[in-house]
């Protein structure tokens, strides 16, 4: 993997433990995605990605697709 960016998003719709590991699995199975670390208690998700490969709203969809809703903190 090339180069990596640490982007953080705010997802809303979460209600337990266990959609935040849904959202993780999801981020995780895209192309160019390092890691994902999602928080119940923040609202937020932390995603270690490949810019080259993988971008930001590649990542709003699949936690979209996953049945929440997110956008991109700005830094």
């Amino acid at each position: 993997m090339g180069q990596t960016a640490t982007y953080t998003f705010a997802v809303e719709g979460m209600h337990c433990a266990s959609c935040g590991m849904l959202i993780d699995e999801s981020v995780e199975d895209l192309d160019g995605v390092r890691s994902s670390t999602t928080s119940l208690r923040s609202g937020l998700a932390t995603v270690e990605l490949d810019p080259a490969r993988c971008k930001p709203t590649d990542v709003v969809a699949a936690i979209a697709d996953a049945g929440y809703t997110a956008r991109l903190e700005q830094k």
